[in-house]
């Protein structure tokens, strides 16, 4: 079943594991050393979104791929965002159940990753996704014409009598009739039974590609005859929870080990469609957007260089060839990576420095959103040391220094982009934006006050006359409509 039929891979330059020069002989990294890494991932991306650039953190990746975002980029005039994130989308489909991460408290996580890929009519989408998903679909091709040639077969075969058909059988070598199947990785459609008639014939994992995925939020409040919603269904994949289909007149479907990444196109106008499915467990959260600082619509003038979807094609296939070990009941059972210590204490420090964001007062209406990031973060440390490995940068003893800074980097591009679509999304009165202590003095104040008469009320209530004069200074909630007196916007 692994036999992905792609030419043998050529070897990229630099095989072998790296030394960090921050790397100590006690292993141990300078703490001051790994809090200048964050400041660094952040300082970079902010710098980009001041200069009005695309953000996105194409250093994250090996320097083959890098090459790829790039070319496509300046000869196909792709959205760096939008390759970037279909090639970690493609890399996620193409490790499946072959491997998985253990964290430091002992929980196991795949790579599965939900990624919508946000822009305008016009601005492209799909062109990235498709051309990172063609050595894949050049798979399932294949697969395809196998399966119609075996099904031919097992159809002539069918109509033999039993002496006939038992005597061919032996010739082959084989003892019984077995009927084929279409061994797929990429799907289109969104119905969780369809999903799961796919997902039973090809353990190793599948891909979701839909081009607008607004088809797929709008199915989310769909209920089966047992009650489960559809939304249920993606909680319990992205969880890497077992699946289970029953379905009317058909054999219950049960995925012990279930593996679908999705990825898709969606119109910013599209997104408040997202507020009709935000639910307490937090769905949206577990979404990552792609999402363009300054997006423009480009005309492409030169041709790809063919080397350049070679090499691509090569890192698929590397990818492909790590092999999936079962069980004797068929189920996957995934290699399971370390961290290396030294990476385990970035990933520590790291872990520290978001509780400590998480807790600011201002970030709690975006909490739910910082708690998937923590997830988020092992996955991409896995993904980025399997295109380490295929790149042949790395190796796959251990997830080490370099994939965990990479994914710092990844971290908080997604971690900015999310917050961008959350008040999008949500459509937030700013009010509920603010710590609790603030609402209270906000709602205390007169709709028209002055200045004086509002730092009494705020110093009643325990803020200070400098933060609150600094608090008067949001725009949103505040309009001063003369000097020293203001007006309440809400």
């Amino acid at each position: 079943m692994e036999n992905n039929q792609l030419n043998s891979p050529k070897n990229f330059e630099g095989e072998g594991q790296h030394k960090d020069s921050n790397f100590q002989g006690n292993n141990q990294i300078n703490p001051e050393t790994i809090k200048n890494w964050f400041e660094e991932a952040r300082n970079e991306t902010e710098a980009e979104q001041k200069k009005e650039k695309n953000p996105f953190p194409i250093e994250a990746f090996p320097k083959p791929i890098q090459e790829i975002i790039i070319a496509t980029n300046e000869s196909l005039k792709f959205p760096i965002d939008f390759t970037g994130a279909s090639i970690f989308f493609a890399a996620s489909v193409c490790i499946g159940n072959s491997y998985k991460i253990k964290a430091p408290e002992g929980w196991i996580s795949s790579a599965v990753i939900y990624i919508a890929l946000v822009g305008k009519p016009g601005i492209i989408k799909s062109h990235p996704i498709s051309f990172t998903l063609k050595p894949i679909q050049k798979i399932d091709s294949f697969n395809y014409e196998k399966y119609k040639r075996e099904k031919r077969e097992f159809d002539r075969l069918s109509k033999l009598n039993k002496n006939q058909q038992e005597k061919e059988l032996e010739n082959k070598g084989h003892t019984e009739l077995i009927r084929p199947f279409f061994e797929q990785r990429l799907i289109s459609d969104i119905t969780p039974e369809a999903i799961a008639d796919v997902h039973q014939f090809n353990k190793r994992g599948l891909g979701l590609y839909n081009d607008e995925l607004a088809a797929w939020f709008h199915n989310f409040g769909r209920y089966n005859k047992n009650g489960n919603s559809e939304q249920e269904f993606w909680l319990s994949n992205w969880s890497n929870e077992t699946l289970r289909i029953n379905r009317k007149g058909s054999e219950p479907i049960l995925i012990a080990s279930p593996f679908i990444s999705v990825i898709g196109g969606i119109q910013p106008g599209i997104l408040n469609e997202l507020a009709k499915n935000r639910t307490e467990n937090g769905f949206v959260d577990r979404i990552l957007f792609a999402y363009p600082e300054t997006p423009k619509k480009e005309i492409s003038e030169q041709e790809l260089d063919p080397e350049i979807a070679e090499n691509w094609e090569r890192i698929v296939s590397n990818i492909l060839n790590l092999e999936i070990n079962f069980d004797n009941t068929n189920t996957p059972q995934p290699k399971e990576l370390h961290f290396t210590p030294e990476a385990k204490q970035i990933l520590n420090e790291w872990r520290k420095n978001l509780a400590d964001e998480q807790n600011k007062p201002e970030n709690e209406a975006v909490r739910g959103i910082y708690n998937k990031f923590d997830t988020y973060f092992i996955r991409f440390s896995l993904i980025i040391q399997i295109l380490q490995h295929a790149c042949r940068e790395d190796n796959l003893n251990a997830v080490g220094i370099k994939a965990v800074r990479s994914a710092i980097k990844l971290v908080e591009y997604f971690k900015k982009t999310a917050l961008k679509i959350n008040s999008i999304v949500l459509d937030l009165n700013p009010l509920e934006t603010l710590p609790i202590n603030k609402q209270d003095i906000y709602k205390a104040l007169p709709d028209t006050f002055e200045t004086g008469n509002g730092v009494i009320i705020a110093e009643k209530l325990g803020m200070s006359e400098r933060t609150f004069k600094r608090f008067l200074d949001n725009e949103k909630l505040f309009r001063r409509v003369a000097q020293g007196k203001y007006e309440k916007r809400y």
